[in-house]
């Protein structure tokens, strides 16, 4: 398990590598809009909207190990292809690279939830998160540190940089076990692969699958404006540089290893799933709401505009910490051993869908209303996910009181 974690905090940091250098490489060094800026991280995530599901099912039928070697590997390349590039189509061509080989992202669940008891599967992948969030301290730090180097674009050497993780999680994972019940093979190669993808589609079919996809959706759906957004907040209103903007992200991931690292499990443990998915989500919509005041200049001295954007900025961080691990847990459980990996695909594949859409948007909203606008719909939808949950927890009393369940 701990290299498995340590495969997921290597392969996060060439993602998180972007954030600080995207402004000032793509509006401020090529010119482009916004609205350019954050169709180039959803062009990523629509990648791995697409990949999600595909590696998913791969991993049941062939193995966990070789899919995510495959990917890790795949990731390095896309990792140099980008470092190496000085022009905007071949950033998104190495953009969706990377995000096809991100979709291992529902294969690492797979293995986890393998491995781990159900009652254990929360605290785990609240390591998983933490893992992630580590990442997320070290590639944005790098990112911003490494931008002034070299006489290249800003994402030059940290992508470089990024590319040595990759190898080095690459090789890691050679060294995993396999975990996948793998399938049997009685039908043709041709048949099974057509048979496979229509089933893997059908899966949405199921309520208890379509909750989930629909609850990722949502919740990256609002989270994507954190993604996108924050980062020119910071460089409009408090002028942050490309090198500031990554200590900034640094705190965000360290905000995210506190909760799911050391906090999550014996929440879980003590209120159960649903009560911090609940208390997540209410906590990223208030944080929304907040940032989106920013716009309103209710300071005017730079010191208090700071301590205003720390603060509302840990309410969205541990809101979503909170949220994300223990909905990944939660969804865990209703899969079989052989669906594992299809399950888990398409519901971080709705994930993923979810950022595309919130990436997508999130350019021109910034663009029309600044973080009013951008983050005040992350808040609508965080609030309608709230919804969902209350109404699906309503559900599922009413049939364990019918059923006599307890």
């Amino acid at each position: 398990m701990a290299s498995l974690l340590i495969i997921v905090f290597v392969n996060f940091i060439g993602i998180g590598a972007l954030i600080p250098v995207l402004p000032f490489t793509v509006v401020d060094q090529f010119g482009y809009s916004a609205t350019v800026m954050t169709a180039l991280l959803a062009s990523f995530s629509l990648a791995m909207f697409i990949a999600n599901p595909v590696l998913g099912r791969l991993s049941d039928r062939y193995g966990r190990k070789p899919i995510l070697v495959s990917a890790l590997a795949v990731n390095m390349a896309a990792h140099i292809w980008f470092a190496l590039s000085d022009d905007i189509v071949s950033l998104f061509i190495a953009r969706i690279l990377a995000g096809l080989a991100a979709g291992n992202i529902g294969v690492i669940q797979a293995i986890i939830t393998d491995s781990s008891s159900p009652d254990s599967r929360a605290k785990i992948m609240g390591m998983l998160g933490a893992a992630i969030g580590a990442g997320f301290v070290l590639g944005p730090a790098l990112g911003g540190v490494l931008s002034s180097f070299g006489t290249g674009p800003a994402h030059q050497v940290p992508f470089l940089v990024a590319a040595g993780f990759a190898a080095f999680a690459c090789l890691l994972a050679t060294r995993l076990r396999e975990t996948a019940a793998i399938e049997p093979s009685s039908h043709p190669e041709g048949a099974t692969a057509s048979a496979s993808k229509s089933r893997q589609w059908q899966l949405l079919l199921r309520p208890s699958v379509l909750v989930f996809a629909v609850a990722f959706f949502c919740l990256n759906l609002s989270f994507a404006q954190v993604e996108a957004t924050h980062v020119l907040l910071l460089r409009d209103l408090l002028s942050f540089d490309a090198v500031k903007t990554g200590w900034f992200f640094a705190y965000i991931g360290v905000m995210i290893i506190i909760v799911q690292g050391g906090l999550i499990g014996r929440l879980v443990a003590r209120y159960g799933e649903r009560t911090i998915i609940l208390c997540g989500i209410g906590l990223l919509c208030v944080g929304q709401i907040l940032t989106a005041t920013l716009a309103s200049s209710l300071f005017s001295d730079a010191a208090g505009l700071l301590a205003y954007v720390v603060g509302v900025t840990a309410l969205i961080c541990v809101g979503f910490a909170l949220t994300n691990p223990t909905l990944s847990a939660a969804s865990s459980h209703i899969a079989s051993e052989t669906e594992r990996g299809s399950v888990l695909g398409v519901v971080q594949g709705c994930g993923s869908l979810g950022q595309v859409f919130g990436l997508t948007l999130a350019g021109p909203f910034y663009h029309l209303g600044g973080g009013t606008m951008s983050f005040g719909f992350g808040a609508l939808i965080a609030a309608i996910l709230l919804v969902l949950i209350v109404v699906n927890a309503s559900i599922m009393r009413s049939k364990q009181a019918r059923t006599g369940a307890f």
